[in-house]
């Protein structure tokens, strides 16, 4: 709703959540389409051409959706579910602002995503599962990073990046989380996991039950209400324990099987840990309902346009369009828009003098936009 009238893709993992997702934002009056490819070709290729003759505003898709796609104006790529890989999320989320002008990406996280994820390799070959495995680790590692989110992605990808670059444009550079030792809370948690059995195999539910003292049906099933350290941490609450064993996970200390449906394990590492404990930094979780709710300006916006003149543009821009028979962005993208309705071109020659417009194009496509601005 703050962004109405931009272009942008919305990523969902199944055809079924495309569906529903897209049926929502019509529901409120948002112009959706639908595209994965439970669709014949004919819909597809009707809903991709609607998204790029700006005849709907935002299309929902699997990851069927975007290959070939070359719609520089795209102002936003949404993740509904978290991605299978970086590669995937890198690949997604670079598909918007390919003009240089805004390009907002939010992904939704839930650790109960990846753990649909891993249900998808039960059963597959062993290599596949262990590609798999490190892939989900990776974008794990990723979403749980408080580290700024470009230098992550960038150091995946071999490159080192200067943080003081990123200038606040990622939420972990704008809300910094907070850090506290968790020393204590590993020692507690691995010794745990090493005195339940000898096997040292629990899901991640058990294990936050009987550390914080919660009397779950599998916990009466093990009888291991009885055990003497059985809600050894019931101070704080399962979220808190929920994101100190995803930790371990991401920092090799508890591995994780997905041949035994993701149960958890002290790993090596952490046996060595347990043997000589030394200090260890943990990131605190944000509470997002005390989190400022803010709509972020990009820089790019903060040159004084005439918002009242883009909105005509545009209009002007559609219709040149079908005319032509050409996608919006190829008479005029973005920035040369944004750029007329700061300097009001009123005669050719000064159109060629915009962003991004040429003689070719202040022929071909300039007079109504110089008519309107006059």
């Amino acid at each position: 709703k703050q962004r109405e009238g931009k272009s942008g893709i919305i990523y969902c993992l199944s055809r079924k959540k495309v569906e529903e997702v897209s049926e929502f934002l019509k529901v409120n009056g948002i112009k959706s389409l639908p595209y994965h490819a439970g669709l014949d070709y004919n819909q597809r290729a009707r809903h991709q051409d609607m998204f790029l003759m700006e005849e709907v505003d935002v299309i929902v898709a699997t990851i069927a959706f975007g290959m070939g796609i070359d719609k520089p104006d795209i102002r936003f790529v949404i993740h509904h579910d978290i991605p299978k890989s970086i590669e995937g999320y890198y690949q997604e989320t670079g598909r918007a602002g390919r003009d240089g002008g805004i390009g907002d990406c939010l992904a939704f996280y839930a650790y109960k995503d990846i753990e649909k994820l891993e249900k998808f390799l039960v059963g597959k070959l062993l290599s596949e599962q262990e590609i798999g495995k490190q892939l989900l680790h990776e974008i794990v590692s990723y979403s749980e990073s408080a580290i700024c989110r470009r230098k992550v992605l960038l150091k995946y990808f071999g490159e080192d990046y200067d943080v003081s670059n990123c200038d606040k444009r990622c939420d972990n550079c704008v809300h910094p989380k907070e850090n506290f030792e968790g020393q204590n809370f590993i020692v507690n948690l691995l010794t745990l996991m090493r005195s339940l059995n000898q096997k040292q195999k629990f899901h991640l539910a058990f294990l936050t039950n009987f550390i914080t003292g919660i009397k779950s049906s599998k916990i009466l099933e093990y009888g291991a209400e009885s055990h003497e350290r059985f809600g050894l941490g019931k101070d704080k609450d399962e979220k808190f324990w929920n994101s100190v064993i995803r930790q371990c996970i991401v920092h090799g200390l508890i591995d994780k099987e997905i041949e035994t449906y993701g149960t958890l394990k002290c790993s090596k590492k952490g046996l060595e840990y347990l043997s000589s404990p030394h200090s260890f930094m943990l990131t605190k979780n944000h509470d997002y309902d005390k989190l400022p709710i803010e709509t972020k300006i990009s820089k790019h916006r903060q040159k004084q346009h005439d918002e009242t003149l883009i909105t005509i543009l545009q209009e002007v821009r559609k219709q040149v369009a079908q005319k032509k028979s050409v996608p919006p962005y190829v008479v005029f993208q973005d920035p040369s828009i944004e750029d007329m309705a700061i300097n009001y071109p009123c005669s050719l020659d000064e159109l060629k003098n915009i962003i991004g417009v040429g003689h070719g194009k202040a022929i071909k496509f300039g007079q109504p936009f110089v008519d309107i601005i006059k």
